[in-house]
């Protein structure tokens, strides 16, 4: 179960690179179709995130946020557990990190391995309540998660209108954080900084979870035949309340990599702007495999920092990445194959492939 052959991995390389084309043919055409300059457009869209240190310092910033919040749903849709929770862990997650960054700690080497140490803690919880809330009363996590994303939105935001934003400023956020609090710059003036360092190392560190120790394997077997795994002694509900638990971790350390993050250095009403959502896309596209989520990640932080470049220096708006990521989603999860691939098998004189 650990390991993937070459075959099929190259069988979904190429599906996903063709839903990808699929999906940047239609949006070509939605461009040509709406706007005045549609070749300017479509370039912007596919090179600017490239053109400039500042670009490309937004792009990898968009990519280790999107590792971090596609490993956390990778976690729970492998123990085919369909919590989506992760929103309401990255805003618990972040001002848990805040309270270390505002405190006498800002100031100290302590903040910022503290500041995620506590967001994690503060993710765990929030990911361990709809894991058990399914375990002991039977509770939908897909409806439990998502009241306790709103709960945890709606609650931050007042916390720092109300207690962080200094009184009477009419400010949405809290005070800048100490340097001491705000992630170091990998290339400096950008916002490539340690967040892409910390998303890959617990990248290889969910890996070596999944598929390098019993806890791992017992997931894996849950995710793949509860049944089986019943029978053969392993306890379903405490993985699922494990796995709901470490992903709420996961969720938590990006609500940190935000708030201490280049980007940011503070917390903010609505900080996370909806992506830590997109970790879905992340998720079902990469297979729920760790090792290929960094992959897809950089792909698509490319395209969505594309269509909003474009959105800013075009007259094409951002949306046009919706209609892009929606049709990834509907190819890669359709597991659609070429029209006329069986007779060019027949071609070839080999026997065509039997879906499965």
């Amino acid at each position: 179960m650990s390991s993937i052959r070459p075959a099929s991995a190259l069988t979904e390389v190429t599906r996903v690179l063709l839903a990808v084309a699929i999906a940047l043919a239609v949006a070509f055409l939605i461009v040509l179709a709406t706007s005045e300059e549609p070749i300017k457009a479509f370039r912007t869209f596919l090179t600017a995130p490239f053109s400039s240190n500042r670009t490309r310092g937004l792009w990898i910033d968009d990519v280790a946020k999107l590792t971090l919040t596609g490993l956390a749903f990778s976690l729970v849709f492998q123990a085919r557990q369909f919590a989506l929770g992760v929103q309401g862990q990255v805003y618990v997650g972040g001002l848990a990190a805040s309270f270390i960054a505002l405190s006498p700690i800002g100031v100290t080497p302590l903040s910022i391995p503290l500041g995620m140490l506590v967001a994690m803690c503060a993710g765990s919880v929030w990911g361990f309540i709809p894991g058990y809330a399914k375990a002991r009363f039977g509770a939908s996590e897909i409806v439990s998660s998502l009241m306790l994303n709103y709960i945890a939105i709606r609650v931050v935001n007042w916390v720092i209108r109300a207690h962080l934003a200094p009184p009477g400023s009419g400010q949405l956020n809290s005070p800048d954080f100490p340097d001491a609090s705000v992630l170091p710059a990998i290339i400096q003036g950008t916002r490539f900084d340690l967040g892409i360092v910390v998303a890959l190392v617990m990248t290889g560190l969910v890996w070596f979870v999944l598929y390098r120790t019993v806890w791992g394997l017992k997931l894996r077997l849950v995710g793949h035949n509860p049944t089986f795994a019943e029978g053969a002694g392993i306890r379903a509900n405490v993985v699922m309340i494990s796995t709901m638990t470490v992903s709420g971790a996961i969720g938590g350390l990006l609500g940190a990599v935000y708030v201490q993050g280049r980007a940011f250095g503070r917390i903010a009403i609505d900080f996370d702007g909806n992506l830590a959502f997109e970790g879905i896309l992340i998720a079902i596209v990469a297979k729920s495999r760790p090792l290929a989520v960094p992959v897809v990640a950089l792909a698509y932080g490319y395209l969505r920092q594309g269509a909003q470049l474009m959105g800013l220096r075009t007259d094409v708006p951002t949306e046009i990445l919706g209609v892009v990521q929606a049709l990834i989603i509907l190819l890669v999860a359709s597991s659609f194959t070429l029209p006329g691939r069986a007779f060019i098998a027949r071609l070839m004189g080999r026997k065509p492939e039997v879906a499965r």
